[in-house]
């Protein structure tokens, strides 16, 4: 998947390290439950749970890059919700970050989503993640409101953000 600029492919065995890299980014574990020391088994565990995802239809991973280097940048991921909404998670090594690369990403992803008939997307930030909320404004989500202790993070419950976009929506 393209838009000519930003290239969305599956993830192969030859993203490991450049994927490990970006489990143990502190900034990526800061928002998402990484391991905190990223190992061999870590990757082959995300490859598993992406094919898994692809044959179900249920969970679509993406790795982000750009013509010609073709090195991941970050990853989109689109997760099958209740009444077949999906809801799209997204993160950057420092390489993708502050360029635009990943609102592109996203974008193409809701693009296609909606193409498949997708009637509903959804991003859950934490309240104190300014950069994914602008990145999900970017994309064109509109803010919904606050859910209280909805999402796991660290072991803990925390509060998120929700945003969704509809297949209308301005972006």
């Amino acid at each position: 998947m393209t838009d000519g600029v930003v290239v969305l492919r599956r993830m192969r065995e030859d993203d490991r390290a450049v994927i490990l890299a970006t489990f143990g980014d502190p900034l990526v574990r800061r928002w998402l439950n990484m391991p905190a020391r990223p190992r061999d088994a870590d990757f082959d565990s995300v490859l598993r749970t992406i094919r898994a995802g692809f044959e179900s239809g249920d969970r679509y991973d993406y790795v982000v890059t750009e013509r010609p280097s073709d090195e991941s940048l970050g990853a989109v991921i689109a997760s099958r919700r209740a009444r077949d909404n999906f809801e799209l998670a997204y993160l950057a090594r420092e390489a993708g970050r502050g360029r635009g690369v990943m609102t592109r990403a996203v974008r193409l992803m809701c693009d296609w989503l909606f193409d498949q008939g997708v009637g509903r997307l959804e991003v859950r930030t934490h309240p104190d993640n300014e950069a994914s909320q602008l990145l999900a404004e970017r994309a064109g989500f509109q803010r919904e409101g606050l859910e209280r202790k909805s999402i796991w993070l660290h072991g803990k419950r925390q509060n998120a953000i929700v945003w969704s976009l509809l297949p209308d929506d301005p972006r």
